[in-house]
């Protein structure tokens, strides 16, 4: 029984090492599975953290394309000439690296929204990686892209802008700039700026133009051009009014440049695709002028002024470079410029001399034009602060004996002008002058020191008709038609110097300027009778200047458009000269998409 025991209690015992063993081994398997698991998890988390690492990776180089697409965009925005078309409007399949896997598309598209706004493109730029065909990591950016400065309109002298003119875009004007008119951009000068309505910010302190004068001479073009080592002959204009009709590029001038050595005219209907040289003055007479240029050229290229008459019209697409003055015909000229305006002396607006023998006055300051409010249909308002018409010297001016007569309705009593031919600022330079002191009525003939003066008073704020005459002795003063003083001057026949005549002030210096309205100005070059003076009667013989003053402006529209005003031309085979009216761009708004 005791061996029995014995032998059941080492059993039991034996059994319980067993059991504190394999308790030992589950705790041992336990964490071993513990680990395994925690092992797993690291290693899973592990992998998942490390494709994530590589996605981030993947499309920040994604980004970084797509922004590289952007810049891309830019650069072929801002010069147009490298486009095929008017401007890039992008390309599939573009890449930073050849041979890469990573590929960028590009789509531009100008913001035509607003018709006089051609500055605006938006670009759509999509970056992605090819992966056994598949396109992966894409990264998708749209941003909307603004070219500034942009200059529509840049003069070499000082300009003023009359009401009826709007620019679309920004303005250079390396002397004063004085707008009456709508600018819809920024505004640089060299001297002051003044007016209203101009939308963008002024600088009137500005050291040097924010785009540079167009590299282009008149001689570039007057036999032969090239466009890289290809040379090419332009069409040589034979006669000095240009034929009416259409005139296209061909095979033998692809730019389709037509040169004069001289002055011409475009009568009207006159439809050029291609570009215009003139070596002289142009005048417009007549309406439906167009001028388109070609791609990478000049619209026009004048060595002298532009003449814009009554009524006529011009509408040019492209880059316009004038090294003169365009006289602008306030009598209802149009004139539209979708590309810029570069002009060496400005834009002046002019009044006609119905006399023929071609004395046009030039508007100085922007005096208004009252088309209802003159003594005789409209007349000319003048601020007595510095408006003026200037009048060139012709032979025709030059005068022995001399009738001066006018409307006016004076509006203060200061010692103003209403006629004058002086030079400078001394008392005794005047050929001739008639004007209001006060409400005196006051004449002075050839340098005379002394001034004449009405016996008849000028009222204010009321039309009234001014004249006097000189037929080599006397001196006639009229008002309304009646003798106002008679004044011996035995000077002779009238200097004849070749001095301006003004309407509204004695010279450009002096301040002596009219401030009220005048209407229906005449010079004759005799002493007319009594009879003949008032009321004013036409077709009298010896008119040599007569400025109705019944305008009622000029239309002048200028819209910057640098995807056409851009331009590549080679005045030497091979050697290209590249100018652009846009200064700069800058991304005005970048989106993820």
């Amino acid at each position: 029984m005791i061996r029995k025991r014995l032998k059941i209690r080492d059993l039991k015992s034996k059994i319980a090492n067993e059991q504190r063993q394999g308790v030992a081994l589950l705790v041992v398997l336990f964490v071993i599975m513990t680990i395994t698991i925690l092992s797993l998890g690291f290693l899973s988390r592990s992998d998942v953290e490390l494709s994530c690492g590589k996605n981030m990776i993947l499309r920040s180089q994604m980004d970084y394309l797509a922004e590289s697409g952007l810049i891309h965009a830019r650069g072929l925005i801002l010069n147009p000439q490298d486009a095929g078309s008017e401007y890039w409007t992008g390309a599939a399949g573009q890449q930073l690296v050849a041979g890469s896997d990573d590929y960028y598309d590009v789509a531009i598209i100008r913001d035509d929204s607003e018709l006089t706004d051609r500055c605006n493109y938006i670009i759509d730029c999509n970056s992605y990686r090819l992966k056994n065909g598949e396109k992966i990591g894409c990264s998708s950016i749209r941003a909307e892209l603004r070219l500034d400065q942009c200059i529509a309109y840049w003069a070499g002298l000082s300009t003023a802008f009359s009401p009826l003119t709007t620019v679309n875009g920004d303005v250079y004007c390396a002397g004063d700039l004085s707008n009456n008119g709508v600018i819809n951009g920024d505004v640089f000068a060299g001297g002051n700026i003044t007016g209203t309505n101009i939308t963008g910010h002024k600088n009137g302190s500005a050291a040097q133009p924010p785009v540079a004068w167009p590299a282009l001479e008149v001689s570039d073009f007057s036999s032969t051009y090239y466009i890289g080592t290809a040379s090419y002959s332009v069409d040589l204009i034979g006669f000095s009014v240009h034929p009416s009709g259409s005139f296209n590029p061909s095979a033998s001038n692809p730019a389709g440049i037509r040169y004069i050595n001289g002055d011409l005219e475009l009568p009207g209907n006159v439809d050029i695709e291609g570009m215009l040289v003139v070596n002289g003055t142009l005048r417009i007479s007549g309406a439906n002028n167009v001028i388109r240029a070609a791609k990478n050229f000049p619209a026009v290229l004048i060595g002298g002024d532009v003449i814009i008459e009554g009524g006529a019209n011009l509408d040019i697409n492209g880059l316009a470079v004038i090294k003169g003055q365009m006289q602008v015909s306030a009598d209802n000229a149009n004139v539209n410029i979708l590309g810029g305006l570069f002009i060496e002396d400005g834009i002046v607006e002019t009044t006609a001399d119905s006399s023929g023998n071609g004395n046009t006055g030039a508007l100085g300051n922007n005096p208004v034009w009252r088309p209802s409010g003159g003594k005789t249909n409209g007349a000319l308002e003048f601020d007595g602060i510095d408006d003026y018409v200037a009048i060139t010297h012709s032979p025709s001016l030059d005068v022995d004996n001399i009738t001066v007569c006018a409307w006016v309705n004076h509006w203060d009593t200061g010692d103003d002008r209403v006629v004058c031919k002086s030079t400078g600022t001394a008392v005794a330079d005047h050929i001739f002058s008639l004007g209001v002191s006060g409400t005196t009525v006051r004449a002075r003939v050839d340098n005379s020191s002394s001034n004449y003066d009405a016996t008849t008073a000028c009222p204010t704020d009321t039309w009234t008709h001014l004249a006097f005459t000189y037929d080599g002795s006397n001196v006639c003063i009229y008002v309304d038609g009646q003798p106002a003083g008679v004044y011996p001057y035995s000077g002779g026949p009238i200097t004849k110097l070749d001095w301006p005549v003004t309407i509204g002030n004695v010279n450009l210096t002096d301040n002596r300027y009219f401030n009220g309205m005048i209407d229906d100005v005449r010079i004759y070059n005799r002493a007319l009778d009594a009879n003949d003076i008032y009321p004013p009667k036409d077709g009298l013989s010896g008119l040599v200047g007569h400025w109705k003053l019944d305008e009622s402006g000029s239309n002048i529209s200028i819209t910057a458009a640098p995807s056409i005003a851009a331009i590549e031309v080679w005045p030497q085979a091979g050697v290209a000269q590249r100018w652009e009216q846009a200064d700069n761009a800058f991304f005005k708004s970048i989106e993820r998409k």
